[in-house]
């Protein structure tokens, strides 16, 4: 059964989010220049990035909808065509939009993460990946706008819950040493983040480090990502700063 759409983190609020990401970034592909360079993803321009964002609509919705990864013998998805690109944006979020509605949240899944095989991973994952796409896009062309809050702080913790331990899995990447705490300003959320000989842990608490990072939501989430925000020196850190700049280093997949 599905989750009460009223509740916050419910899959219905991340496709409520996913929905209005993807229409903000479509009606910027209806009235801006798509050849602004974006600044996070260097080579690209605003066409190249909504031909990623639209084509990982389409690959969640394979991977949700038939439980598996797409093979060369799967058809393959649509071509992007930039005089189309606000239609093909939306009609790519709605598809896909439509069947995460459809699935129930435990039901199994494929997903390429080191989480559990559910399908409540897709609403959350796809609604951070259009929200931060959106932002780059609207950067770009030189007015973004701000990151739900509450999204933000989910999409910290979404950063270390899933993305750190791909990264750690897919790419052995060595973490830094020294614990660092992030602390939400503007909504709930803390967190402990550390590396030892135990591995890598994120307590979601009040608890101390070796350095800390306190500011808006958004602000935090958006550095994490590799991302320099106009929010940027709203952000305070604490301690340790060669510790801070490891952890702040590391940037996404």
């Amino acid at each position: 059964m599905n989750p009460d759409p009223g509740n916050l983190h419910s899959s219905y609020w991340y496709i409520d989010q996913l929905l209005t990401d993807a229409d903000r970034f479509a009606s910027l592909l209806e009235t801006e220049a798509l050849d602004a360079p974006v600044a996070a993803c260097p080579g690209w321009d605003v066409a190249r990035l909504a031909e990623h964002l639209g084509q990982i609509h389409r690959w969640a919705d394979f991977c949700a909808s038939h439980g598996r990864r797409p093979t060369a013998d799967d058809e393959p998805m649509e071509s992007f065509d930039a005089g189309v690109a606000a239609d093909w944006m939306r009609t790519g979020a709605a598809r896909l939009a439509e069947t995460l509605r459809s699935l129930d949240p435990d039901a199994p899944t494929w997903h390429p993460f080191p989480v559990e095989q559910v399908a409540s991973f897709w609403p959350r994952r796809q609604a951070h990946e259009t929200a931060m796409h959106r932002w780059d896009a609207e950067r770009a062309v030189g007015r973004p706008a701000a990151i739900d809050p509450e999204l933000a702080s989910d999409g910290i913790d979404e950063y270390f819950e899933i993305v750190i331990p791909r990264l750690v899995a897919r790419d052995a990447i060595a973490l830094p040493a020294g614990s660092v705490h992030l602390h939400c300003t503007d909504v709930h959320g803390e967190w402990l983040i550390r590396a030892d000989d135990d591995g890598f842990q994120m307590i979601r608490a009040h608890q101390k480090g070796d350095a800390a990072l306190r500011g808006p939501a958004a602000s935090i989430l958006l550095r994490l990502w590799g991302r320099e925000s106009d929010k940027t020196g709203e952000l305070e850190p604490i301690g340790d700063g060669s510790v801070l700049d490891a952890w702040l280093a590391i940037g996404g997949a």
